[in-house]
């Protein structure tokens, strides 16, 4: 929590080392899913999933079209600067660049993206991807996605469920746009897989930063 607790000058700093934990945790399973992205991938299994999830014409489609929509860097952009600026005034202006740094988080992916090199699936959805960008592994719209979820979780449940609420609300944001990024062809599952697992890394470090010094 950003907020101070009147029965202790450091009432957070206990979740420094949970945190920090947190992100090594994910983050050791993420350098060797990235590992194998560079030399190995796609699974046998990748190209069916993504042939079987392909949007269509339905409500459904349309709905994860939006979805898509919603992730993309412009549209992302104000949505994050809303919420940082929001929970700045309810929270306190830490939790508020907590917010603001989980847009960042696009950076890690697009340098891992750079190393990893892995083709996006040849759909004709990614045929106006060019340079860096057609790279996949990881997901950013999914990176960006859990890093967001995870601090909202941290920050609005109540003391004692904050870890827990953020790995739900990470979990959740993986399985829709996750999912949306699939179904658009886009991206290996893979690719969301991975950039979960950088995600909820992002927002370890960067509230065991932020909750340490509070």
């Amino acid at each position: 929590m950003i907020t101070r607790d009147r029965r202790s000058p450091r009432p957070f700093a206990h979740e420094r080392p949970h945190l920090l934990l947190l992100a090594g945790v994910a983050l050791v399973p993420f350098v060797m899913l990235a590992i194998w992205a560079r030399f190995y991938s796609p699974a046998p299994w990748e190209p069916g999933v993504l042939h079987s999830l392909a949007l269509g014409n339905d409500a459904w489609s349309n709905v994860m079209r939006m979805v898509n929509t919603l992730g993309n860097l412009p549209v992302w952009a104000v949505v994050v600067t809303s919420l940082a600026v929001l929970m700045a005034i309810v929270r306190g202006m830490a939790a508020g660049v907590l917010v603001a740094l989980s847009f960042v988080a696009d950076l890690a992916a697009f340098a891992v993206k750079i190393v990893v090199e892995r083709a996006r699936p040849e759909t004709a959805a990614t045929q106006h991807f060019f340079g860096p960008d057609n790279f996949s592994f990881p997901s950013g719209h999914v990176v960006r996605a859990v890093a967001l979820a995870a601090v909202l979780g941290w920050l609005l449940a109540p003391i004692g469920w904050r870890r827990r609420t953020a790995l739900v609300a990470a979990l959740g944001a993986w399985l829709v746009m996750g999912y949306a990024r699939v179904s658009l062809g886009v991206h290996w599952p893979t690719d969301t897989i991975g950039g979960a697992l950088l995600g909820v890394a992002w927002f370890g470090l960067t509230t065991a930063v932020l909750a340490h010094s509070e």
